[in-house]
């Protein structure tokens, strides 16, 4: 199961509170979400759809703002019937969301048994300049799932 695209979102607004140590940023995927779900063959089951929306949404909130000029990559990984999910997302906004599964996710599965059913399930971010240097690697961090859904 993959999706691939490169729209920008419907809307990236950031906010301050005057007077008030309270900052923030909303994102609206309408139009572009839309337009991802629409290029698709097979549709996502809900679990799997609400949960790449969900990554998209931080992923493209996470580049805007950590200004990095390159590719901002999303993942989570595991041993359950989801795969993997990714997005990657570029300084422009633009952005790329792919899910792959083993078998079918049921509608209603909850991150735990989409992804940890027996505690294998990771999540990695990674940044990958646009211009990197010779022998210059991505940095990248990887953290276990763990917890309750």
């Amino acid at each position: 199961m993959t999706t691939s695209t490169k729209p920008a979102p419907s809307e990236l607004h950031k906010f301050l509170f005057e007077g008030l140590p309270v900052r923030g940023m909303l994102v609206r995927l309408d139009e572009s979400w839309k337009e991802l779900l629409g290029r698709r063959k097979e549709p996502l089951t809900p679990a799997v759809r609400d949960l790449l929306g969900q990554m998209t949404a931080a992923g493209v909130l996470m580049q805007a703002n950590i200004k990095f000029n390159g590719a901002l990559v999303f993942q989570v990984m595991g041993d359950g019937p989801l795969k993997l999910a990714v997005v990657e997302v570029q300084p422009d906004m633009s952005f790329r969301s792919t899910a792959k599964t083993r078998e079918a996710v049921p509608d209603d599965a909850t991150l735990q048994q989409m992804l940890n059913v027996h505690g294998q399930g990771r999540c990695a971010i990674t940044l990958d300049p646009k211009d990197r240097l010779p022998g210059q690697q991505p940095y990248q961090g990887v953290v276990p799932l763990s917890g309750p859904d």
